[in-house]
């Protein structure tokens, strides 16, 4: 993210920089970049970013031309537009935040020329929070196993080193307590829509099942929503969008299976 800080502080002379108009490609910036920060290239190597499909670069991020290179990641439309747009719970989670909510006041008051580890940005976005102190790795500060507490606290670590620049550790360690209580209130609920439908696979053809499989899927996205509220701090995605919505499908999906299992007595 800060390739212009890095060269800097590497000792790489502004006039051995690329002009502000050089046309970039992928393989170009990593052969440059790679002599002045190898660490920079091996964290985005070891992210999400490398193996998505398509790959996201520097180019997707930093753009095709060499001038405000570091300014135009830090931007959340950078973001926002490769991740669904708006819309998307992963994007309109952090949109209804009050950090998403201050940045939309704000952002045309901040100087996206400053790196994030030197900025005062009020509200953080995505690369504050993911990429702050310009490592490339952003999946050191997702869960990518939610129903699992393996990777909390090395999750934890990570996002505190980022929260404590503006928030005490006694109330970053509130939140994170809370959150991990609301996470595994979520899992419970999957867990116990789980037993049902193994328990109801013996007794009941796919086809018979299918509607209970397909409530199962829409329960584990709005498990994503809980992580997704608890990690953007969005009470809309905690609530609305996830506990009740949890609760609303463990309701149907036990309530499908005693269905099934009227019919089949009556048809005995």
């Amino acid at each position: 993210m800060f390739f212009l800080c890095v060269i800097a502080s590497n000792g790489f002379a502004a006039e051995n920089a690329p002009s502000s108009t050089m046309a970039l490609e992928n393989s170009t910036c990593i052969q440059c970049h790679e002599k002045q920060n190898k660490a920079l290239i091996s964290d985005w190597r070891d992210s999400v970013h490398a193996v998505a499909n398509p790959k996201v670069d520097c180019v997707s991020c930093h753009g095709a031309l060499h001038k405000d290179v570091a300014s135009n990641a830090r931007h959340d439309e950078t973001c926002i537009n490769c991740h669904g747009g708006k819309k998307e719970p992963i994007v309109h989670s952090y949109s209804s935040s009050k950090h998403g909510t201050l940045m939309q006041l704000e952002k045309n008051s901040y100087d996206w020329n400053q790196p994030f580890e030197l900025a005062s940005y009020r509200s953080p976005g995505c690369g504050y929070c993911h990429m702050h102190q310009g490592n490339h790795n952003v999946s050191v500060t997702v869960r990518h196993d939610l129903m699992s507490d393996m990777e909390t606290e090395k999750v934890q670590d990570n996002t505190r080193a980022v929260c404590q620049e503006c928030h005490s550790p006694r109330y970053i360690t509130h939140l994170f307590t809370n959150g991990e209580a609301m996470l595994e209130i979520a899992r419970k609920k999957i867990r116990e829509a789980d037993r049902l439908i193994k328990q109801a696979t013996g007794e009941f053809s796919e086809e018979e099942l299918m509607p209970v499989r397909q409530q199962m899927m829409k329960m584990r996205q709005h498990l994503v929503n809980v992580h997704l509220g608890v990690g953007h701090q969005s009470p809309d995605y905690q609530w609305w969008h996830g506990q009740p919505a949890l609760d609303g499908d463990l309701l149907r999906i036990k309530g499908a299976i005693s269905e099934l299992r009227r019919a089949s007595f009556l048809a005995d």
